[in-house]
């Protein structure tokens, strides 16, 4: 297992309007819903980059890279990453990037006395604010902190969104808050043998994208969702490793030292996991 701006602020929301069932990887990669099902959610997402996947080349949200063809800077600069092009690979195409070290990094810093500022879309700050000067920046509150001009934050009322912290910030404005914006999952950018080998995306608490990829294992074990009748449409069925699973069928939970992995059909084409942290005694 791996760990891992949209221009219209509702389009991005991981969730369809009156569904449950994260659909965030889904968005990322621009499928298309299909019909509705009695949760509300969509019944299934069309996914050209899965159906009709050209192993000689990379994707990244919606659109397709040919081998040697490099990702736009502003696109890859958010996961601190750069100079992201296009190189084949086994079994896939991948992208292969150069790390961005910021320079903070490499120097002390005084959190007591300091703060780092950031612009939106960046991965490094763009400068840090000091002493009397941070007792005079304007104060940004959400649900469990308060925030400092130039912060970065991540406000409640949509786990998807990024805002920096600015006077005159209010929660319940933020959709029209332009230093508020909608970060692009990374994981076709550095997880593309996963995505595109058959892994499932697993959820990981209130975060937004997936946090990692589950690959098949010999070793899972089908649980029947108990439909009532069999389906023969396989539109409507989830592929995982060996296994066909129809919507409501899920896998015997996998439990590690740490995680409990729950993965099931709930969307084709793709099933997906959720994990929670094991509780301790």
């Amino acid at each position: 297992m791996l760990r891992l701006k949209f221009s219209g602020l509702f389009l991005l929301v991981s969730y369809a309007i009156g569904c449950d069932v994260p659909t965030r990887h889904y968005t990322t990669m621009k499928c298309n819903p299909v019909g509705t099902s009695e949760s509300g959610c969509p019944a299934r997402f069309d996914c050209p980059s899965l159906t009709n996947h050209d192993n000689s080349k990379c994707y990244f949200n919606g659109r397709t890279y040919a081998l040697s063809e490099h990702l736009p800077e502003e696109l890859a600069y958010p996961y601190c990453s750069a100079l992201c092009y296009c190189r084949s690979g086994s079994p896939f195409a991948q992208f292969r990037c150069t790390h961005v070290d910021c320079s903070e990094f490499f120097h002390r810093f005084d959190y007591e006395n300091c703060i780092r500022t950031y612009k939106p879309n960046s991965c490094c700050s763009s400068g840090s604010v000091c002493g009397d000067a941070r007792k005079k920046l304007a104060e940004c509150a959400t649900k469990d902190e308060i925030y400092l001009a130039g912060q970065r934050m991540y406000p409640t009322a949509n786990k998807c969104l990024t805002c920096i912290c600015h006077s005159g910030y209010n929660e319940t404005n933020i959709a029209n808050d332009p230093n508020c914006y909608e970060s692009i999952c990374g994981f076709e950018l550095f997880y593309a043998k996963h995505v595109y080998n058959g892994g499932a995306p697993v959820y990981y608490q209130d975060r937004c994208c997936p946090w990692e990829w589950r690959m098949p294992k010999d070793s899972d074990q089908l649980v029947s969702g108990g439909a009532k009748k069999e389906n023969k449409d396989p539109t409507l069925q989830c592929k995982y490793g060996k296994l066909t699973m129809n919507v409501g069928d899920s896998l015997v939970p996998e439990v590690t030292d740490q995680y409990t992995y729950k993965c099931s059909c709930q969307i084709p084409p793709l099933a997906q996991c959720t994990m929670t942290k094991n509780k301790t005694e």
